[in-house]
């Protein structure tokens, strides 16, 4: 029987996790063992041979067919780490560690992108003090302001005019753990949405429209969003095959923005929930994840 490892962030949390059991049930039909590891329980050894690299909990442990990465916004140094060593011993790892990287960090998705000739919204990373005039010459006003790193629309916000960026730059200046961010040209048509695209094996498979609450402009379904099935449009698919292929995602959730004349690249996601493109638009997301994993096994 082939072994696929899930990695998850809080071992408690995934035996609760809708999404993870719905893997692990999919696996079981399929006749594949899967086992649910929290990356942060390994130890690992620098070593050629690879029965004595990793240690979980402790022990020694056999070495699976394939990883499926199930971490998120949780990816850390050490889940990297512990991707690279099963990496070096031809182990697949879905998302690879080098896509997962690339794709957490919102600057190096923007180069990545630009690089790849891909539309996406004007982008700057700044750090304090910030100079308030590049960023209205460059950016212009309203602006999103991100962190480096977040996902579920954590860590986003959006400052409505130049009055509202100072204020928050002022408040961010005087925070003791002052960060880098990002600032972002707001992309509105006139109706706030966004649309969350599917791929799978360099396959668009799905898209969903997602609406953001009354009263806020963030479109994830985790934060009370409302989603819809769209329909797959030639520009859909080749913006969101593309945009995996840049990051060599296996596996992606990427989320494209409408201008009013043409979609526009946010971001990729290297592990997207599915349980809300279940709902809205009648997919088996688990289904298809497991058939694309059983493929490189």
């Amino acid at each position: 029987m082939k072994t696929v490892w899930l990695f998850h962030n809080n071992i408690a949390a995934a035996e609760k996790d809708a999404e993870t059991q719905i893997l692990v049930k999919r696996f079981d039909k399929k006749n594949i063992r899967c086992m649910v590891y929290q990356p942060k329980n390994f130890d690992i050894i620098t070593s050629r041979k690879s029965h004595k690299s990793i240690r979980y909990q402790g022990d020694k442990i056999d070495l699976p067919d394939a990883v499926l990465v199930r971490t998120g916004a949780g990816t850390n140094y050490f889940t990297l780490a512990l991707l690279r060593q099963l990496e070096n011993f031809d182990i697949p790892t879905i998302n690879n560690s080098q896509s997962i990287l690339h794709s957490r960090d919102k600057m190096i998705s923007s180069q990545i992108l630009a690089r790849a000739k891909l539309p996406t919204p004007r982008t700057m990373l700044v750090s304090h003090p910030v100079n308030i005039d590049i960023v209205e010459q460059e950016i212009g006003f309203p602006c999103v302001v991100k962190l480096v790193t977040g996902s579920q629309g954590k860590g986003v916000y959006l400052c409505k005019d130049k009055d509202t960026f100072i204020n928050f730059m002022d408040l961010t200046d005087n925070l003791k753990s002052k960060k880098t961010l990002i600032i972002q040209e707001f992309i509105n048509s006139g109706e706030l949405f966004d649309l969350r695209v599917w791929v799978i094996g360099g396959k668009t498979v799905t898209a969903m429209k997602r609406i953001p609450p009354q009263g806020d402009f963030k479109a994830n379904i985790s934060r009370g969003g409302l989603g819809e099935r769209f329909e797959l449009t030639d520009e859909i698919k080749d913006l969101a095959s593309k945009t995996a292929q840049a990051f060599d995602l296996e596996i992606t959730g990427v989320d494209l923005l409408f201008n009013g004349e043409k979609y526009l690249v946010c971001e990729a996601n290297s592990s997207p929930g599915f349980e809300g493109i279940d709902r809205y638009c009648g997919t088996d997301m688990g289904e298809l994840i497991v058939n694309y994993v059983r493929k490189r096994l």
